[in-house]
């Protein structure tokens, strides 16, 4: 985002989780996990919305926020939560969401893609296996052709699961890899980006002190930006 801001191209962001759960809706074990990590409420998102925000004034790109909910705050007619504890990582998308979250995420999408048409879409390649993130993922690739689909690794699930990749590549002569080294302003730039999500830090650095070295040891890890097309 840096690199392609710097050169002068029109970078948008979409977050597509953004929505806080309903006012009286009562937490999922998950959900009520996750607030206690975050620390900001019982109304956390719209915090969040400003850390994208922040992101999008370092950065000099646009950000959009498609207001959909977290998979930790989705539910059943009954109000059972779709994801109980961390059954949201992993893999295992809930049916429900095939037939809600995924057709209000597509006609999103395809509102979003109407209104920039952009030449390459990034998409997460799903390493961790977040349900969301697979979701997102199958969204994209059914409204964009595959030469205009570029993949990133999840960070920083593909650091901490060494094996995430490969099974998700385990058909090497179906992909393309691109390694982009960074520069030391961009490696500054990515560390200051993700220094913003503050509420972020301990749930997924577990040491908010920690983070620059973990993503300074990935980025040495990989040679940089590594990035994954279909062949």
């Amino acid at each position: 985002m840096h690199r392609l801001s710097q050169a002068g191209d029109e970078v948008v962001a979409a977050s597509v989780c953004t929505a806080d759960a309903p006012r009286g809706l009562p937490l999922s074990p998950a959900a009520l996990h996750e607030h206690d990590q975050w620390q900001l409420g019982d109304q956390p998102y719209l915090y969040r919305c400003q850390e994208d925000d922040r992101v999008a004034a370092m950065l000099n790109v646009a950000y959009v926020h498609m207001g959909l909910l977290d998979a930790i705050y989705r539910c059943d007619a009954a109000g059972r939560p779709l994801y109980e504890g961390k059954g949201f990582m992993g893999g295992e998308v809930h049916p429900l969401d095939w037939q809600t979250q995924y057709p209000a995420l597509v006609e999103k999408l395809e509102e979003l893609l109407a209104s920039y048409s952009p030449a390459r879409v990034y998409c997460p390649l799903t390493a961790g296996g977040h349900v969301d993130h697979i979701i997102v993922r199958r969204a994209v690739e059914q409204l964009c052709s595959l030469d205009r689909i570029v993949y990133y690794e999840d960070y920083p699930y593909a650091q901490k699961d060494s094996d995430a990749l490969a099974r998700l590549l385990n058909d090497p002569d179906a992909w393309r890899s691109t390694l982009i080294e960074l520069a030391p302003a961009e490696i500054d730039a990515r560390i200051s980006a993700i220094a913003c999500y503050k509420s972020q830090l301990f749930a997924v650095f577990g040491d908010a002190q920690a983070m620059p070295a973990l993503v300074r040891e990935y980025i040495a890890e990989t040679g940089g930006e590594r990035y994954w097309e279909r062949v």
